[in-house]
């Protein structure tokens, strides 16, 4: 019987011990498995003397001063996030995220797993029922209790702390365009001199006739 393949590693104390390749296996998963979402009850109660945990965005980082900005039909968003392990007791059963424009409209980018650490949204093939208006949109990321949900010890908090902005560019107008009208100018000013004309005539006969009898008066 050939004997298993092992490797040997040191433990506390110092003694040699026997590692077998499935436990060196398990132990890199375990380093390589960073997602803090995994492993926890999905439901749970704790004591008010434990804080709730809060998202830390990863990408697109928050900036209020300078939002990050992408092109509406044409860019696509990624967003990830992380969250502190040791604050996060209770595992979401699902993660929404969504934005609202200044209007107060809501749009839904993603529903993923509660286990989900990214999002991507395609901006660049959005439904025509659903345009996208220009302006600041805030990013919402919130659990399966709602954008509303209630502090509650160790449970994911809803965030909005990201804000995003989208804009557009007008589409070029050519010369050869049907909009482009070179001649619609001298048209108009030809269009006015021909219906101008016969008042200004009757305006200049109505003088001098004018003229005329007043003078015809004073003499």
């Amino acid at each position: 019987m050939t004997a298993p393949n092992t490797a040997m590693g040191t433990a506390a104390t110092g003694a040699p011990v026997s590692m077998s390749n499935s436990t060196q296996i398990n132990a890199t998963q375990s380093v390589n498995n960073a997602n803090p979402f995994v492993g926890k009850p999905t439901s749970a109660s704790f004591s008010n003397d434990i804080p709730p945990a809060y998202l830390t965005w990863k990408k697109p980082i928050p900036n209020q001063t300078f939002p990050p900005l992408y092109k509406i039909g044409v860019s696509n968003i990624t967003f990830e996030w992380t969250v502190d392990p040791n604050a996060l007791k209770v595992q979401p059963a699902n993660l929404t995220v969504a934005l609202a424009n200044p209007q107060k409209q809501t749009y839904t980018a993603a529903i993923v797993p509660g286990t989900a650490t990214s999002a991507h949204w395609d901006i660049a093939h959005l439904p025509a029922s659903s345009p996208l208006m220009v302006g600041y949109y805030t990013v919402w990321v919130y659990d399966q209790r709602g954008p509303k949900a209630f502090p509650s010890p160790g449970w994911l908090m809803p965030d909005s702390r990201l804000v995003v902005a989208m804009y557009s560019t007008e589409a070029y107008v050519g010369r050869t365009d049907s909009m482009f009208c070179p001649t619609c100018y001298l048209g108009v000013g030809r269009s006015f001199h021909e219906s101008m004309m016969p008042l200004l005539i009757t305006f200049g006969i109505s003088i001098s006739t004018s003229i005329i009898i007043l003078s015809s008066l004073l003499a």
